[in-house]
């Protein structure tokens, strides 16, 4: 973004906890995991029995598993050899287990989270709901937060993979549009880092000619940060 919307990170950080829990969660979990090409909603930390049975006791996704913790303000403690991240739900098979994280690793990566959000100032625990909005509340709040985005000139395109370098566009959509989407359904959109969304300055564009000059895919997060504490119930 070409005038940060957050001075630092401390500051990025407790607006972030004015937000909400399910939000914060992937927006930490993005910044351990994306690096290492990991989306925690299709990993999964699998647990076994106690010993000597071999069955697979229960299977969650690595945001499940740390939106549990942090609801629960619990440190999570796993065991090498009954616990471990797997690529398949149910499945212990070395075949499965996951290469780029291994389970101590991500012990420390919930650790982490849930002493972030639940340090003073904590996050609220309580999944309160968006309340309804129209077209000009989150024209409005971009207007406020962010006075030198021309919302009405962004447009957040998304793309199918063709392979060999080739992509389609698959939808585009205005900003405010775009976010008030989610918000009617009561989803504040986290945006990852890929090939897969773009901004642009022209509808249904996906040309090196109409990117975006202020704004990336991920530049998204902080404006949903700044705006949604707005939106709360």
């Amino acid at each position: 973004m070409t005038t940060p919307l957050f001075s630092s990170y401390s500051e990025r950080l407790i607006a972030l906890k004015k937000t909400r829990m399910d939000f914060a969660v992937q927006v930490l979990l993005g910044h351990y995991l994306e690096p290492l090409g990991i989306n925690p909603f299709t990993v999964y930390l699998n647990t076994l029995q106690r010993f000597p049975s071999q069955e697979v006791e229960s299977s969650q996704t690595l945001f499940d598993e740390t939106m549990a913790c942090v609801e629960k303000q619990s440190l999570p403690t796993y065991t090498q050899g009954l616990s471990q991240l797997s690529s398949k739900r149910y499945s212990f098979a070395a075949e499965d287990r996951l290469k780029t994280l291994d389970l101590i690793a991500f012990e420390k990566i919930v650790i982490d989270i849930v002493a972030t959000l639940t340090q003073k100032p904590a996050i609220e625990l309580s999944l309160r709901p968006l309340r309804p909005l129209t077209a000009e509340d989150v024209h409005g709040a971009l207007k406020v937060h962010a006075p030198d985005i021309n919302a009405s000139g962004v447009y957040v395109t998304s793309f199918i993979e063709l392979g060999a370098g080739q992509r389609l566009v698959s939808s585009s959509e205005g900003l405010v549009e775009y976010l008030l989407g989610y918000f009617q359904d009561d989803v504040i959109p986290y945006h990852s880092e890929g090939s897969h969304q773009g901004i642009y300055t022209a509808r249904f564009s996906g040309e090196d000619r109409h990117v975006h000059p202020q704004l990336i895919t991920t530049d998204l997060n902080d404006l949903v940060i700044r705006i949604v504490p707005d939106f709360l119930g």
